[in-house]
């Protein structure tokens, strides 16, 4: 990185959120020990996290769910900024007032993604992001054979649109409120092209935004559908591997620099 360049606002927000891969993590933990502008801007992002999590804590009057790695690291990090007194940086003033805005609206629109998974997913968030509950999402499949399932192999051959009515079933069971539903995707945690029902024990409210989205999932139910249909892996292999973590599954049979 050379030194005439600042941080994008994006790379300060993966950073804040620890999402950075390993080099460009190193890269920008080196700039911002030379840097007083790009510190000022990460304080700045860190204050705005911590005001919109204390603003939200008060409106849903409860603490938000602990999660693992990370992300409790950003936490731990952000209280312990906020019990001290912010200086002003001598080159604060490099920083406009638009290029605050910016940040801020990109700060509180990235927590309110996290917020959000935190609190829609409880323990099941971590590094790699959110899994469907158990408890309300293990998945279900229907009876069906190998030849219906391959019957055009490679085609999305079942119709995958989720209505409406069974949608809002979805979202009420993980706590998701109207504002919310534009960021997550109703998705079959078993597709029904690998014989998954469509009943609400199969569907589950996939963020868009995560690392292992939404999109993400379809590569692996494709990858699937044309290993089962090949004879390189049986179908109730294939249903519980994707049912029982598909992240794994993914990294298992497409491999985890594919995405």
């Amino acid at each position: 990185m050379s030194e005439n360049l600042h941080i994008s606002e994006s790379d300060l927000v993966l950073a804040a959120d620890g999402e950075l891969p390993a080099r460009r993590r190193a890269e920008v933990a080196a700039h911002l020990e030379t840097c007083w502008s790009c510190r000022e801007r990460m304080s700045t992002l860190q204050n705005t996290i911590v005001s919109y999590v204390r603003a939200r804590n008060v409106e849903l009057n409860e603490q938000l769910p602990s999660a693992d790695g990370p992300r409790a690291l950003l936490r731990a990090r952000m209280a312990e900024a906020a019990a001290q007194p912010t200086h002003r940086s001598p080159l604060s003033f490099e920083f406009p007032i638009a290029s605050f805005g910016r940040l801020a609206a990109a700060g509180a629109a990235f927590l309110a993604v996290i917020v959000a998974v935190l609190v829609i997913f409880g323990g099941t968030v971590n590094a790699e992001g959110p899994k469907p509950r158990s408890g309300i999402t293990p998945g279900e499949t229907r009876p069906i054979t190998l030849e219906e399932v391959c019957l055009y192999s490679g085609a999305e051959v079942i119709s995958h649109d989720v209505p409406e009515a069974m949608r809002q079933k979805v979202f009420a069971a993980y706590g998701i409120k109207s504002a919310q539903i534009n960021q997550f995707e109703v998705d079959y945690l078993i597709t029904p092209d690998l014989g998954g029902s469509k009943s609400i024990r199969n569907l589950w409210p996939q963020p868009y935004s995560a690392q292992w989205n939404a999109r993400v999932k379809d590569k692996l139910e494709q990858r699937l559908h044309e290993l089962v249909c090949n004879r390189s892996l049986d179908l109730a292999t294939a249903q519980h591997d994707i049912a029982v973590n598909w992240i794994a599954a993914y990294k298992k049979y497409i491999g985890d620099s594919s995405r």
